[in-house]
């Protein structure tokens, strides 16, 4: 039976099947689900896209959230207005790196991801959860490792592994991951976090979209 259940065309139709019922589940909220994109045990907010071959599984997303091709996320709780880049691999597991004598999983948990384990029970926490703030753009390429806290306003440049938290408004790129920048000066960044714009109606924000174009008429409008 496994031939048929992994037949590219059975895969095909499957994966059909369950984006076009979340879809229709999420009607209300505008969810648009590309080709063979894949959604599991997962929520939606408003305006939400998955492009095409993106994988989710326990994920949340806040409303406006887009997610771009390719790109496999797991565990994580994403704000509203992210822009998650092509090819990202967000929460793949983690393997012990201390102590244990092996990082293979047969000697630690019980899920036989080489098909035997010589453990009677989980001794370790394969995954952790994952939280990214509002108003995020994740760049092409980029890992984030299980456990991490990517706070509002925060640039991830392309091809960045991700292995500690990163604080508001910063740029990080590098492996790993450091600051190489702020986006704004630090009482810009208080204000931001302070005014919580991500949260203000909708039907404000179409009208008031000029004002986002410069932080100085952003602050000076209020």
């Amino acid at each position: 039976m496994n031939w048929l259940i992994k037949n590219p065309i059975t895969v095909w139709l499957g994966k059909l099947f369950i984006a076009k019922s979340l879809e229709w589940k999420n009607r209300n909220k505008k969810l648009k689900i590309g080709y063979l994109s894949y959604a599991k045990k997962s929520y939606f907010g408003l305006y939400n896209v998955l492009q095409d071959n993106v994988s989710l599984v326990n994920v949340e997303l806040g409303d406006c959230t887009y997610v771009s091709f390719r790109t496999a996320i797991g565990n994580t709780k994403i704000g509203k207005f992210c822009s998650i880049g092509p090819d990202c691999k967000i929460g793949l597991g983690i393997h012990p790196s201390k102590v244990f004598v092996s990082t293979h999983p047969a000697f630690f948990s019980i899920s036989k991801q080489a098909q035997i384990t010589f453990s009677d029970k989980n001794y370790f926490q394969e995954t952790k959860d994952i939280k990214i703030g509002n108003d995020v753009w994740i760049g092409a390429n980029v890992m984030i490792i299980d456990g991490v806290s990517i706070s509002d306003g925060v640039i991830v440049a392309a091809g960045s592994v991700v292995v500690n938290d990163i604080p508001p408004y910063a740029i990080v790129g590098g492996v790993p991951a450091k600051v190489i920048k702020y986006r704004f000066c630090d009482s810009e960044i208080q204000q931001l976090l302070k005014v919580k714009w991500w949260n203000m109606d909708i039907e404000y924000l179409k009208v008031n979209f000029k004002k986002f174009h410069n932080i100085k008429d952003f602050f000076n409008d209020k």
